[in-house]
């Protein structure tokens, strides 16, 4: 008989820390090779829930696309939380499943580890280090989600083939919003690059005018053109967009009811739609059409949680009286993700110029045609069912894999197997792997947000300090993250000094050294 081969037992470094077997690193191979291979497979399914979709009936759009920015793959798993959570039916009720289930996993997993790692200590002790990893992970997914909610990370465009049409946003503010976070030139540059060519910079309360004074006159030719309008509550529930191509006109913040806000609107040559908030009643949309709207949004990328009920009304009333439906994004400078367009039927909208655009779409909403509109969305935008409520975060991840090109999925690969290589090497020079890739990762979003802040700060002086505000604790938050990210890097440092293994680790670091480390890279593959 042979004698068994006895088990593989974890190496200690002089401090008693426990290194990861070949069987430890095997294990996790398998773990990340599953993960992305079910990435793969998602990723191959014949389906795009990405559209684009007619928001009236999630029907498929032919002749027109949505791209991404090609360089965008490249750093395609860094975007990842920002597609998943964004692409959602509706991003709010997605990002508190996601917290709710970050709180959940994480101590869930943060007892077992410790009841593993401490099985001489007391329950307590065992529940307080769980708690400690928990919060840890928490804290990590708010910074990420806080990064991506400021930061502008490109994201949809949409490609339309026919030349005869006009892509336009008809809702979106500026600094001068008591809201707004994006400057005019940044309004302008983000439309460009989601494919508009054609907004209207829509101010609460009140009409501002809106020139592009930065570029030449070759330069403008190929930026959206713009309309001024005005975003205004005018009822209890009720919040109506006026546009206008008067803008010396007094209208913001002094009228309150929607039929004396469509009466100017209208009586200055412009068009008004209202504001399709999830906080309406189906009798509010009646009301509304009563009080002389000329459309109502059907998709607001600001507001997404519209319920089926209240969206169902919403057609009927503007089928019923041939009211124009828009698809909007409230973009106020809020991430860089566009999930709404609206494509209009203009013939020779190629030859038009940037006033000739205007004018032809206030015209056609004056006159209700709604024919010529057709309201775009990138992924159905509503309240979402229960069920996808509860595991939005798995359900969204599928969704977010379907989406994605071979390319993307490449970068996936590259991206994972590179860090599964940086574990390894860390863990076989004696240091704490996990920790020192988390607090780089806290490090790197702390620096990302540092810069996001000042970008905001940046962005000029507005109706109100919002935007200083938000930028100023942005950056404050992201400092405080690096602050902890170093000191947490400095006690591992500290930590392997005392040992004197730091010193002896960083004088093996030769090309010799590293192939030899890399060795158990290539090991642990299945």
């Amino acid at each position: 008989m042979g004698i068994a081969p006895k088990p593989a037992r974890p190496v200690e470094d002089g401090a008693g820390r426990e290194c990861a077997t070949r069987t430890d690193l095997r294990r996790m191979a398998g773990i990340l090779t599953f993960g992305l291979m079910v990435l793969t497979i998602l990723a191959c399914v014949p389906y795009a829930p990405q559209g684009p979709f007619d928001a009236r009936t999630y029907a498929r759009l032919a002749g027109i696309r949505l791209e991404q920015h090609s360089w965008t793959a490249l750093l395609e798993p860094l975007f990842a939380p920002l597609k998943v959570i964004a692409g959602a039916p509706d991003f709010w009720v997605a990002t508190d499943s996601l917290l709710a289930w970050t709180v959940l996993v994480a101590v869930v997993l943060g007892l077992l580890a410790a009841r593993r790692a401490g099985s001489g200590r007391r329950g307590a002790a065992v529940v307080f280090r769980a708690l400690r990893r928990a919060l840890v992970l928490i804290a990590t997914v708010a910074l990420l989600i806080m990064f991506f909610a400021i930061a502008r990370v490109p994201g949809w465009r949409l490609v339309v083939r026919n030349p005869n049409r006009i892509i336009a946003d008809l809702h979106s503010h500026t600094v001068l919003s008591h809201d707004g976070l994006a400057s005019l030139r940044t309004n302008v540059l983000w439309h460009q690059s989601s494919g508009y060519n054609m907004e209207a910079v829509t101010e609460h309360d009140h009409l501002s005018d809106h020139e592009i004074t930065w570029l030449s006159p070759a330069a403008l030719a190929a930026m959206p053109a713009l309309m001024s309008g005005v975003e205004d509550h005018t009822g209890r529930r009720a919040v109506c967009v006026g546009l206008c191509p008067n803008t010396a006109m007094r209208i913001g913040g002094a009228v309150r009811h929607t039929a004396s806000f469509a009466q100017a609107i209208h009586a200055a040559g412009g068009a008004v739609f209202v504001v399709t908030l999830p906080n309406l009643t189906p009798n509010d949309i009646t009301r509304l059409a009563d009080d002389g709207v000329d459309g109502f949004e059907i998709a607001n990328e600001g507001h997404p949680g519209l319920p089926p009920r209240l969206a169902r009304r919403v057609l009927a009333v503007s089928r019923a009286r041939g009211l124009v439906l828009l698809a909007d994004s409230d973009y106020h400078g809020w991430t860089g993700l566009a999930r709404t367009w609206n494509v209009i039927r203009a013939p020779g909208a190629a030859t038009l110029s940037r006033s000739q655009r205007v004018r032809v779409v206030l015209r056609q909403l004056r006159r209700h045609d709604s024919a010529a509109f057709t309201p775009v969305v990138a992924g159905y935008m509503g309240a979402p069912s229960m069920a996808r409520a509860i595991f939005a975060p798995f359900v969204e991840f599928a969704r977010y894999a379907m989406e994605l090109s071979l390319a993307r999925v490449l970068s996936w690969w590259v991206w994972a197997w590179g860090a599964f290589g940086a574990y390894v090497l860390l863990d076989r020079r004696r240091l704490r792997a996990g920790s020192i890739m988390l607090a780089s990762l806290v490090w790197a979003t702390g620096a990302g947000l540092v810069g996001a802040g000042i970008t905001v700060i940046r962005q000029g002086p507005g109706t109100t300090n919002y935007g200083f505000h938000v930028g100023l604790a942005t950056t404050m938050l992201g400092a405080v993250a690096c602050l902890f990210a170093t000191l947490r890097g400095l006690s591992l440092l500290a930590e392997y000094r005392r040992d004197d293994r730091i010193w002896r680790t960083a004088s093996e670091v030769t090309p010799a050294g590293a192939i030899v480390a890399a060795a158990p890279v290539v090991e642990a593959l299945p």
